[in-house]
């Protein structure tokens, strides 16, 4: 089945053609790359349109991520849709390896990646490190935190069915995206290989950490409305929308941590965890500090920073 890897770039002068380079190297040949130029002011549209087929370029003027992903897909010759943002790259066997899975399960085959932070990667820093949900659980889980990478792969018939990508979300998109394919019966099933980068440096949109936390109460209180909820779905959205979700909780124990308030970041943890069981950080973090958070506490955060500092990721990056 031909697989379609949707582009959208905007302003990516310095990463589009490490990305489009990136898919073209794959080793499933049956492909193509859409790039939608979303209205660039510099030189992107220029080096997209300087790659041979299977590479091709649309262009729009500016809308934002969501639109530029609908107009990619829209464009899309393929049976399968995949995406790589203007920033990330896809080792050699990503495609391959999604393929796979999709074939096994169906649905929607999602991608384990190393972070990519301004200094680089580290290989405890990956997207997937266990339990992940089970399909039975993968409703509530959905309403929990967007446990779908971008890097995934998906029928066209799914964005067909379910609708394109929310156009009034700047942020967030993709996770409204996916909890609508959920209930509409899709399941993700994840290939569990870290065969990609994905970008998460301190000038990227996801290192915006209040605007993050906005949209992703807009799409929880849009998933609200929905009349198929369980009730303990429901319920769960309700208490969610009441106070800081789990993210934002993570971020206050993070900074504690860091300052060295180990019972403050032990509660935050606590809580964040209580309200998206399915992290594994949080929950480990909860767990480890749980007993005695002046004593373990200092060796959790003499782990993390050192790890912040061979990363370089810091405060402005968002969770």
């Amino acid at each position: 089945m031909r697989v379609s890897v949707v582009i959208p770039a905007f302003d990516a002068e310095r990463t589009v053609g490490a990305a489009i380079s990136s898919v073209l190297w794959q080793t499933y040949g049956d492909l193509e790359v859409v790039v939608v130029d979303d209205g660039s002011g510099d030189a992107t549209g220029a080096i997209a349109s300087s790659f041979p087929e299977p590479a091709r370029v649309v262009r729009r003027e500016n809308g934002g991520v969501a639109a530029a992903r609908n107009l990619g897909i829209a464009e899309a010759r393929g049976e399968l849709i995949a995406f790589c943002d203007a920033d990330d790259v896809l080792l050699p066997r990503h495609l391959e390896a999604l393929v796979e899975v999709h074939a096994r399960a169906g649905g929607i085959a999602t991608s384990n990646c190393y972070w990519l932070f301004d200094a680089g990667i580290h290989p405890a820093r990956v997207r997937y490190k266990g339990g992940f949900p089970r399909p039975e659980r993968q409703r509530l889980a959905i309403l929990e935190q967007n446990f779908v990478s971008t890097m995934s792969l998906f029928p066209k018939a799914v964005w067909e069915e379910v609708g394109g990508f929310d156009e009034d979300l700047a942020l967030a998109e993709d996770w409204d995206f996916w909890l609508r394919a959920i209930y509409a019966g899709y399941r993700v099933a994840l290939q569990p290989r870290p065969l990609a980068l994905y970008s998460w440096r301190g000038d990227s949109l996801a290192a915006d950490p209040a605007r993050m936390d906005e949209h992703g109460r807009a799409l929880l209180g849009k998933a609200l409305a929905r009349d198929d909820l369980a009730p303990e779905e429901r319920e769960y959205l309700k208490r969610r929308l009441a106070g800081p979700g789990p993210a934002e909780l993570g971020r206050r124990g993070d900074e504690a941590l860091r300052a060295g308030r180990y019972g403050e970041a032990a509660a935050s943890y606590r809580a964040a965890a209580e309200l998206c069981p399915t992290e594994p950080a949080l929950r480990r973090k909860a767990r480890v500090l749980r007993a005695a958070p002046w004593l373990t506490g200092p060796l959790v955060r003499a782990r993390q920073l050192r790890i912040e500092r061979e990363v370089g990721f810091g405060e402005r990056h968002a969770r």
